[in-house]
């Protein structure tokens, strides 16, 4: 198995842990999605104090620094909405297949801007998957 897909499988696990994980706090602790939102951030933050102090490194260059900020913000905003989505009662289960959708564009921007063009075997499979995702997504939200 090559190492991006077992830090992408990491990232599946963790990222599905983390949906039942919060919803189970703020049902649990009753707060705001604000609230809820900004401890989130501090765990974040904390677990990538960690990560930085593990393997420290100071390279950067201010263009691509700039583009991670908007990754962290537009990412934020995100979570922001799935938090308010939990907040009024949205279930788990009807809701990550509906924001886990988000493949599709990951997937269509990748080919448009950053040129990931598959070969025609691999593109008829993302394009069999990327449909099987969008129904998934339309069955679970009606």
């Amino acid at each position: 198995m090559q190492s991006w897909v077992f830090y992408g499988i990491v990232a599946a696990i963790c990222f599905g842990i983390n949906t039942i994980l919060y919803k189970i706090a703020s049902q649990r602790g009753n707060f705001s999605p604000a609230f809820g939102s900004l401890v989130f951030g501090i765990g974040i933050l904390i677990a990538f104090l960690v990560y930085f102090f593990a393997k420290p490194s100071l390279q950067f260059e201010w263009k691509s620094t700039t583009l991670a900020i908007a990754a962290g913000i537009i990412w934020a905003i995100g979570f922001l909405a799935i938090a308010i989505a939990i907040s009024q009662k949205g279930e788990v289960a009807r809701l990550a297949p509906l924001y886990n959708a988000n493949t599709i564009i990951a997937v269509i921007l990748g080919i448009i801007l950053l040129k990931e063009v598959p070969d025609m075997s691999q593109m008829i499979r993302v394009i069999i998957g990327a449909v099987m995702i969008i129904a998934g997504a339309v069955l679970v939200s009606i």
